[in-house]
């Protein structure tokens, strides 16, 4: 719960690691994670949520929101083409057998989330995003009594899911 002292300089350093792995999962992009992180903070700086509720949660919700509104609005071919340059580029002097292995893995494992239900998927992305069991229940809607199992089941249809794929 938010706590009286907590500053927004506070409240920065604690959810902000974990509010930049989120959208960065989500539009596979960290630079423009770090500038819609930063317009998160922003719109909590400027109205943060009423009655002091869940802060974690609230980032979590508003991070969501402007995740999908930057994959929306996302259109611009160009964009996109800079993106696998760059990316060519960065991974020129890795082992292309290691570069391999990653795509795979990453388009395995985001095929397989993206067969699952949205709930679901989010639950694990939050989870390993770092959210506590409050954070991922305000964020999704449900009961902090739910999460542990939703995740378990969850997780579960993940294993299921990836093992068909691999």
């Amino acid at each position: 719960m938010f706590k009286i002292e907590e500053s927004f300089k506070d409240i920065f350093e604690k959810y902000y690691p974990k509010v930049l792995n989120q959208i960065s999962w989500m539009i596979k992009d960290e630079f423009k994670a770090e500038d819609i992180t930063q317009e998160v903070f922003i719109k909590y700086f400027k109205n943060p949520p009423r009655h002091n509720e869940n802060i974690g949660g609230w980032l979590s919700k508003v991070a969501i929101n402007h995740a999908l509104n930057y994959i929306r609005s996302e259109k611009n071919t160009k964009t996109r083409e800079l993106e696998v340059f760059k990316n060519t580029q960065e991974e020129f002097f890795e082992d292309p057998e290691e570069i391999a292995i990653k795509r795979f893995e990453r388009a395995k494992v985001k095929e397989v989330l993206l067969k699952m239900s949205k709930r679901d998927m989010m639950c694990l992305i939050l989870k390993h995003s770092g959210y506590s069991y409050e954070e991922i229940a305000i964020s999704l809607g449900i009961k902090k009594t739910s999460v542990g199992t939703t995740i378990a089941r969850a997780q579960k249809k993940f294993k299921e899911l990836y093992e068909k794929e691999v």
